[in-house]
């Protein structure tokens, strides 16, 4: 057991939209830290197939509706963390319409804020408070035919650095979590559940040339969830194996092309 082993030991952990691949992984990583963590999300039946898998606890959650925001606060006796996950992915780029608008941001940012703000007398009670936004590479670089995926996460991340500044006086500290490609429910669809495909088609844009795995977030998760990270409130922190330091070349060299 090492000197870090215990630092989450009985922490009560929320995580919104944990019904999903990366929700188990994290769920399952922090329960293994000693954490008490709780599943909410909008699907019932995936929800409950989580928490018997993992050990956690279920409660129903709809981040597009303030009374589901506001029974879940007030059915919790403590909270600890805040853990962000839950997502909508309804871009269509340049065709997006009016709709897609409103209901990815109505998920991704108007209900992380809903929530955060629901949860916040009870983080203050913890003495050691944090709320950690899950977000994305794709927050700050371009990428074709995504508009409104990208533009949600930027903000989530501005939203991280005003939350941290106005919850400090609550000893609660704010974080986002950047992340690159990982496998997941996403990137399994994708590729036809074929790993060695994904990380050919995407390992040169990660350092390690591969795609990250979803245990490797939740060790990087479990960081800004310890005390340790009290330095680190208003940051954006990437877990993306390094793909937000590379350009275009990617790990390539087209220098060496000259030569050949």
């Amino acid at each position: 057991m090492n000197q870090f082993s215990l630092e989450l030991q009985d922490k009560v952990i929320l995580i919104s939209g944990a019904a999903t691949y990366m929700g188990q992984v994290f769920a399952q990583y922090l329960v293994e830290q000693g954490a008490q963590v709780i599943i909410a999300d909008l699907h019932h039946e995936q929800g409950q197939a989580v928490v018997e898998k993992v050990g956690a606890q279920f409660i129903a959650l709809d981040l597009r509706d303030d009374g589901s925001i506001q029974q879940l606060a007030a059915g919790l006796e403590r909270l600890d963390i805040l853990i962000n996950l839950a997502c909508l992915y309804a871009d269509h780029g340049a065709d997006s319409s009016r709709q897609d608008w409103l209901d990815t941001f109505n998920v991704n940012v108007f209900g992380h804020a809903a929530l955060s703000q629901a949860c916040r007398p009870l983080l203050q009670h913890s003495h050691d408070g944090a709320i950690i936004h899950i977000s994305s590479i794709s927050a700050g670089i371009a990428q074709k035919q995504r508009w409104v995926y990208p533009a949600s996460k930027a903000t989530l991340e501005q939203l991280t650095r005003n939350m941290a500044l106005d919850f400090a006086t609550d000893s609660i500290r704010v974080h986002a979590l950047s992340l690159g490609w990982t496998w997941s429910a996403p990137m399994q669809a994708l590729s036809g559940n074929d790993r060695a495909k994904t990380d050919r088609i995407a390992g040169r844009f990660h350092l390690r040339g591969r795609i990250n795995d979803a245990e490797e977030v939740a060790q990087a998760l479990s960081l800004l969830c310890s005390p340790r990270a009290k330095l680190l409130t208003g940051s954006v922190v990437h877990a993306d194996g390094g793909y937000h330091i590379l350009g275009p070349e990617a790990t390539d060299s087209p220098i060496e092309e000259f030569s050949q």
